[in-house]
């Protein structure tokens, strides 16, 4: 039972490293298209990866068999760095809440007439003296989170901050970086999990980036914002992501690359999104299992 597992797990493995190359030649491909498209390739491959054990259940069990000690070992190491995994995702969404728990209501004023003009989904403002830059919690209800010493920002960059986060909202990344983060734990074995993640999220900052130039503020003007912003949070955190920041900054200022512009709303709801990623899953199964049987049906190998 515990080599059978253990076998099982394996080659879930195996099969997850294989959607995520394939996510990794589309992005690849997708290169002339937008930041948007470009996130919609990842959280589509981590929907599928996070579905993919459930078709594999009614595949035959493999007839590779490790050894009871490192089939347990095996299990043992998975176990304990998705659990650690596991832990870290709830630590997150459990401080994101206490967050959102102790900011204040934005009732009225600058920031609320702001959001009224920029459109797009609704969603709470609420003050927070924690946070060090502007943020989405929530999943079922968004709450956008604004940072107490960004209250008297001008109304350009006001409209560029609330942009990039509505954007957030209305794409429902919160909800699509939670699903990494799960995809992550379970395949925690195979780097290109990791990497599907920070694909993720990259391209998901990137549009929403689209999404706050949509408003007619100045690309030097909102670069100058990002790294205000990052100041400010080495100052307080000791601490930034120099490679995210000069990233983003650079794709700012990139005058060639294909914008996106303000998302729309969202054509598939999120159970069409799902089923569609299990339909994929079931397709990959059923490759794999048509491939065993072809070679299971050559001469000299046993069906």
């Amino acid at each position: 039972m515990i080599a059978a597992a253990a076998a099982w797990l394996g080659a879930l493995q195996l099969v997850g490293a294989l959607v995520f190359a394939s996510a990794g030649l589309l992005d690849m491909c997708a290169r002339g298209r937008s930041a948007a498209v470009r996130r919609q390739i990842w959280a589509l491959a981590i929907a599928v990866a996070l579905v993919l054990p459930l078709p594999r259940l009614a595949l035959p069990t493999s007839e590779l068999r490790l050894p009871e000690v490192a089939a347990t070992a095996w299990l043992v190491a998975w176990a304990i760095g998705a659990g650690l995994l596991l832990a870290r995702l709830v630590r997150g969404q459990r401080l994101a809440r206490r967050r959102a728990r102790r900011a204040r209501p934005i009732a009225d004023g600058p920031w609320q007439a702001t959001a009224r003009e920029v459109g797009g989904p609704r969603a709470e403002l609420r003050a927070c003296e924690s946070a060090r830059t502007p943020m989405v919690v929530g999943l079922v209800r968004p709450i956008v989170l604004v940072p107490v010493v960004m209250l008297g920002a001008p109304a350009a960059e006001r409209r560029a901050l609330l942009a990039h986060e509505l954007a957030h909202v209305a794409r429902a990344d919160a909800m699509v970086a939670l699903a990494g983060g799960l995809a992550r734990a379970v395949y925690w074995p195979n780097p290109l999990a990791w990497w599907a993640l920070r694909r993720l999220r990259a391209h998901a900052e990137d549009a929403a980036d689209d999404a706050a130039l949509h408003t007619g503020i100045a690309c030097s003007s909102y670069a100058a914002q990002l790294v205000a912003v990052a100041r400010a949070q080495l100052e307080r955190a000791g601490r930034v992501a120099a490679g995210g920041l000069r990233a983003r900054v650079r794709g700012v200022l990139d005058a060639r690359r294909i914008r996106s512009g303000a998302p729309r709303p969202l054509r598939w709801g999120v159970p069409r999104f799902i089923a569609a990623a299990l339909v994929l899953a079931t397709m990959v199964t059923a490759c794999e299992a048509r491939s065993a049987e072809d070679d299971g049906a050559r001469p000299g190998v046993r069906p």
